[in-house]
């Protein structure tokens, strides 16, 4: 009898194991470390893991928790833009990836993300609030915060008064390993139409917002800035005269007085001819993702990613 009620409550276990293994949707072919993807080089090549959408809108991406869960943002073309949904895949411990499910955040619309240096919180800029939508560049476009903990998400706190405006527009946030946030705002005091912003953590504590000035702010926009965990670097979006394309990403490097060299193009290894903006640097420190509208001669529209080293590749020579 015994050994009756054993078999029993075996052939139960491995009929529950089966059952839930079977509800688990995984991603065809791929597995392992970044989706299964070849490392890039140099030179940037699309991030193409088979699960986006055909025909979608990518935007930003992120990777969380030693990089076994992918964040990115995703939209039909036809829909609004800040309704943009946020999808969440996960590597499990057969390293194999989960088919992207709707993250729960994604009722607040956050539409450009970057994640903090604790490999766990992701950085937020949304136009939806609870209580208020808002339009294109209108009033409180603001940022919040959401947090990877062991039993999910938490729900999205709305960062500091010093950071966000009930007037202007917040977007793009970026965090230092001390808690400075970096980020665009378009208010009226600035150089230009867009301007890059920070605020410091002390003790807790944001302060006041300081516009960031020259060389780093100019008379054209500049925006979706991305800036290394130990400040050393900032990489900003921006059109100036020269350049490969519409818009490319630029780096400026932190001197030891804290003052920032001149803008360096990253290079026709990371831009093309059209639109790159939202970079980003995985908390492993080993790749650049962006997106880029580029055109189908030069790969395509998508989210693309090369090797870090490209930043250094173009580090001035006062800074080595």
């Amino acid at each position: 009898m015994k050994n009756f009620i054993v078999f029993v409550c075996f052939t139960l276990a491995i009929l529950f194991l089966f059952q839930h293994c079977s509800q688990q949707s995984y991603v065809p072919l791929y597995r392992g470390p970044y989706l299964g993807q070849r490392a890039p080089g140099m030179m940037a090549k699309l991030f193409d893991p088979g699960i986006f959408n055909e025909g979608e809108f990518l935007g930003c991406s992120g990777f969380f928790n030693n990089g076994t869960v992918f964040v990115y943002g995703s939209m039909k073309p036809d829909s609004d833009w800040r309704l943009r949904p946020v999808y969440i895949s996960e590597m499990k411990k057969n390293g194999r990836w989960t088919m992207p499910e709707i993250a729960p955040f994604s009722k607040y619309s956050p539409y450009n993300f970057t994640v903090g240096p604790d490999d766990q919180t992701l950085y937020f800029t949304t136009l939806k609030s609870p209580d208020k939508t808002t339009h294109m560049f209108g009033e409180q476009a603001n940022i919040w915060a959401v947090k990877l903990e062991m039993d999910g998400w938490t729900e999205p706190v709305m960062m500091g008064r010093s950071i966000n405006t009930e007037k202007y527009y917040e977007n793009y946030p970026s965090v230092t390993i001390d808690g400075t946030i970096y980020y665009m705002s378009r208010r009226e005091v600035g150089a230009g139409r867009t301007d890059v912003w920070r605020s410091q953590n002390l003790d807790g504590v944001y302060g006041e917002a300081e516009n960031l000035g020259s060389p780093i702010n100019t008379e054209v926009s500049d925006f979706d800035p991305f800036v290394a965990p130990d400040e050393s670097y900032l990489i900003v979006c921006q059109e100036f005269e020269g350049g490969f394309g519409k818009s490319d990403l630029y780096v400026y490097f932190q001197r030891e007085d804290k003052s920032w060299t001149e803008a360096v193009n990253l290079g026709e290894g990371v831009n093309s001819s059209g639109f790159e903006a939202r970079p980003y640097v995985t908390p492993d420190g080993k790749y650049l993702f962006f997106t880029s509208n580029r055109e189908e001669s030069e790969g395509g529209e998508g989210i693309y990613w090369v090797d870090v080293k490209v930043i250094d590749q173009v580090k001035p020579k006062e800074i080595m």
